[in-house]
C-alpha cells in the first residue's frame, strides 16, 4: 500500500467517534468493524473464532466455553477497534504537522500575498504587511522575487501614483 493510501485510510480512521466505535463494536462487532472500515482485521477475527470453535468442538460439547470466547472475542475487538481510532487520530495529527512542516515558509507568505493580490486586483506595501504581519524588508524582497518569478508586475495607481503590485 502507498504512502498516500496509508494517510488516506489514516485520516477516514481518525474522522470516527471512538465512544461510537466502541459502542457498536461492543453490542454489534461486525458494524463496528465496518463503521471504521477495518475489514481485514474483521475477518482474521472471524477466522481465528472459527478455528477457537472447531478445535474446541473437538474437546466436549461445552456452551459455557464458547460463550466464554465470545465474550473474550467482543472485549478484545472493542479496545482494538477503539485503539485503532485513536492511534490514527494521533498519527493523524502527526502528519498534519508533518505536511505544515514540510512547506517552506516563504512559500506560504507568497501564496498569502498572492491571495491578497488576486482578492483585492492590486495591493501597497502596506496592505502586504498588514496581511504577512513581516517587516516592510522582507516584504519588499519576497514581493522582489516574485517579479522575478513573473508572478506579479509592479505598477503606479493612476488615482495618486502610489506603487501597486498586481497579478500578470
Amino acid at each position: 500500500m502507498s504512502d498516500s493510501q496509508d494517510a488516506e485510510r489514516i485520516s477516514k480512521l481518525a474522522k470516527k467517534n471512538a465512544w461510537t466505535t466502541g459502542l457498536l463494536t461492543f453490542f454489534f462487532l461486525p458494524i463496528g468493524y465496518i463503521y471504521t472500515g477495518r475489514y481485514k482485521a474483521l475477518f482474521k477475527g472471524f477466522g481465528i473464532v472459527v478455528l477457537i470453535m472447531v478445535f474446541g468442538s473437538m474437546l466436549e460439547d461445552d456452551d459455557e466455553f464458547f460463550d466464554l470466547v465470545r465474550g473474550l472475542y467482543v472485549v478484545g475487538a472493542t479496545i482494538e477497534n477503539v485503539r485503532a481510532v485513536n492511534q490514527a487520530k494521533k498519527l493523524n495529527g502527526g502528519l498534519k504537522q508533518n505536511n505544515s512542516a514540510n512547506l517552506p515558509s516563504d512559500n506560504n507568505v507568497e501564496l498569502k500575498l498572492l491571495k491578497l493580490i488576486k482578492r483585492n486586483r492590486e495591493v501597497t506595501l502596506a496592505d502586504c504587511v498588514i496581511e504577512t504581519s513581516l517587516s516592510s524588508q522582507q516584504v519588499r524582497e519576497t514581493l522582489e522575487e516574485m517579479m522575478k518569478q513573473q508572478l506579479i508586475t509592479i505598477d503606479n495607481r493612476e488615482s495618486d501614483g502610489s506603487i501597486v503590485y498586481r497579478l500578470i
